[in-house]
């Protein structure tokens, strides 16, 4: 939506929920410089909360002041098939004095939404590249009028990943805690930013690899204690091991580390992944033992499915053999 060129409708959507917010605010940021009655005839829905039909009600309702009505739909991806025909309805013929925003996260390209909307409203997909990661958590100091030590950036990405919502809770959480007009350093953002869950399990399977059943389970306990869901661990360690098995295959390919990274679709700042973690791996196991660590964790899976064992026991268990093939 630029400025000087009024649309009636658009989409916002993405795969990360904090970029449609800031595409959100830019466009009623931009609105708001010609419109300075906007926030008297801004209306902003929740889809799961509210209905459609509110929605395109308020939109048909006269704006204030002989202005403009702005609508807002958030969580439009949960519209029905039943819904999403109302709103294409709607599309056809929108008032003339209304704004509809819609915004949608992870809508796949066959979505109904997406095709309703293609040909009737303008779509903006909200995106950040994995290169344009950095500079973005350097912005989000910088809104905060804070400086952040370059050291400090690629911590955080290896601690958070590209959750751009715990990245930002983490910004958000140093700037309370940090004083002075010095620079953020890394030190203190190592104080304050915790691993998450995920770090946490690559500890775990660091451990397993190693055969150190004793710690590999401490951490297992840590996990578990502080709530973090079995399935959830069992599925990040599992994707390590079909990580694991997929590098093993190209490897044998003969592909280049920056050829297996690609192919992994391994972020730049996690390539180090390749000669710190999985090609030492791969070669303490080999390709019997990675088969066999795959066998028992598609057992576990199975076993927390079925409810035949305790979560915790389960995931117990499978750690126990896992590390028993790493001493192997």
């Amino acid at each position: 939506m630029s400025e000087g060129r009024r649309v009636q409708a658009v989409l916002i959507h993405g795969e990360q929920a904090l970029l449609l917010e800031e595409e959100l605010r830019k466009i009623l940021k931009r609105v708001s410089r010609n419109d300075p009655e906007m926030e008297f005839n801004l209306d902003v829905f929740r889809m799961g909360e509210d209905s459609l039909e509110e929605a395109l009600a308020a939109a048909e309702t006269l704006p204030l002041a002989g202005g403009w009505r702005y609508v807002v739909v958030r969580d439009a991806q949960m519209l029905s098939p039943k819904e999403v025909r109302l709103l294409a309805s709607f599309l056809d013929r929108p008032p003339e004095s209304a704004v509809l925003i819609l915004m949608a996260a992870g809508l796949k390209k066959s979505s109904p939404l997406l095709k309703a909307c293609r040909e009737k409203v303008l779509v903006v997909e909200a995106t950040l590249s994995r290169k344009k990661v950095p500079l973005w958590i350097k912005s989000r100091f910088e809104a905060r009028g804070l400086r952040v030590n370059g050291r400090a950036i690629p911590y955080l990405l290896e601690m958070l990943g590209e959750d751009l919502m715990a990245l930002e809770a983490a910004v958000e959480k140093i700037a309370l805690f940090h004083q002075g007009d010095r620079p953020v350093e890394l030190e203190e953002v190592v104080a304050l930013v915790m691993p998450s869950a995920e770090k946490a399990v690559y500890e775990l399977t660091d451990r397993v690899m190693l055969g150190d059943t004793d710690q590999a389970l401490k951490i297992l306990r840590r996990l578990l204690k502080q709530g973090e869901d079995p399935n959830r661990v069992l599925f990040i360690l599992t994707r390590h091991y079909l990580r694991l098995l997929n590098y093993m295959a190209l490897r044998d390919e003969g592909l280049s580390d920056r050829e297996i990274a690609a192919e992994l679709k391994l972020p730049a700042n996690m390539e180090w992944m390749l000669s710190s973690r999985l090609r030492p791996q791969a070669s303490l196991l080999g390709e019997k033992g990675l088969r066999h660590s795959l066998s028992a964790l598609l057992e576990a899976e199975r076993d927390l499915k079925t409810g035949r064992m305790e979560p915790g026991d389960a995931l117990m268990g499978t750690v126990i053999r896992l590390a028993s093939m790493g001493r192997s």
